[in-house]
């Protein structure tokens, strides 16, 4: 019940009911109210005497879970859910979704009890038991909320990949769709809790320990996906084979594919990029040449000592 909805019940201004609950200026009900809260209260089956007597005997779960941590169990309840900020945000009911969220998770707004009640229900709807986040914000936080808080798309790419199929391929093995998988390897969105095992056992059945995963980008960052999938990739492919200091020709012999196919990944004509085998082709005639498929200035130095020389 609202604040205005119980000052109704007690023929009272909203303004006075939140007067008390906060006991501005230590102003409290006069004894006519007084009167009134009591029979109300009797009304709920509350025990008067027990509640003026026991400070915990009217604390209510909301009370409970504003004392303390409220971003991390706001967190892991979301995780639980496996959303995002801006799902999550959707889902409690709010317009501009992510942002009200990432202000919760970052402590700089609190939480209210008109939105209490909606994330408990959220929270119970995914096995969540309130009373064991409250006393244990990190009792939650399990091997599936660590999978999910930080590149998640990444890490299922990685396991995939390690089977050496295809999206709809391992989709039948997690039991899922193709354009499920696509969507969290994009970062679109997360597994729910629901997925997980499978995933899980999908990494167990090729040796891959998820924990290890967990905080260690350099074993699950796929280069062809970060190099050419995920940002315009002729000028990293002009730059590798300028510092290979090879012609559009040599590089395409060596690559084993055609010179307009090498012109058209260097103008990114209809969108053309190498495929999975051919950049696995030019990372190897880098790595011989001793030039670094990542960093530029890196590249430029170890293709050409005189020019670091010249830098400095």
């Amino acid at each position: 019940m609202s604040q205005g909805e119980f000052a109704n019940l007690v023929e009272t201004k909203r303004a006075n009911v939140g007067i008390w609950e906060c006991e501005y200026k230590n102003i409290h009900p006069e004894y006519g109210r007084f009167l009134h809260l009591k029979m109300l209260a009797e009304q709920k089956g509350l025990d008067f005497n027990k509640l003026i007597q026991d400070e915990e005997y009217c604390v209510d779960d909301y009370k409970r879970f504003i004392r303390g941590d409220i971003p991390k169990k706001i967190r892991n309840i979301r995780a639980a859910c496996g959303c995002f900020m801006g799902d999550f945000g959707r889902l409690m009911g709010f317009d501009n979704a992510a942002s009200a969220i990432s202000q919760w998770e970052a402590g700089n707004t609190k939480l209210s009890r008109k939105y209490f009640y909606k994330l408990r229900e959220l929270a119970v709807s995914v096995g969540i038991d309130m009373d064991k986040l409250n006393e244990d914000p990190d009792f939650y936080k399990d091997e599936y909320a660590e999978f999910i808080e930080t590149d998640c798309g990444d890490k299922i790419r990685y396991i995939r990949l390690q089977y050496g199929v295809f999206m709809e391929q391992f989709a039948e093995m997690i039991g899922t769709s193709g354009n499920t998988i696509s969507e969290w390897e994009a970062g679109n969105c997360v597994p729910m809790r629901y997925w997980f095992p499978e995933i899980k056992k999908a990494a167990a059945n090729k040796g891959i320990d998820l924990n290890a995963l967990n905080g260690h980008p350099e074993i699950y960052k796929d280069p062809f996906t970060e190099l050419i999938q995920k940002q315009d990739s002729e000028e990293w492919v002009r730059r590798i084979r300028k510092q290979c200091g090879l012609t559009v020709d040599a590089f395409a012999r060596y690559i084993g594919v055609s010179r307009s196919t090498v012109n058209s990944w260097e103008t990114h004509q209809n969108c053309r990029k190498p495929s999975r085998e051919s950049f696995n082709r030019i990372v190897e005639m880098a790595k011989m040449r001793g030039v670094d498929i990542y960093d530029p200035w890196r590249t430029e130095t170890l293709a050409n000592p005189a020019a670091s020389e010249r830098k400095e």
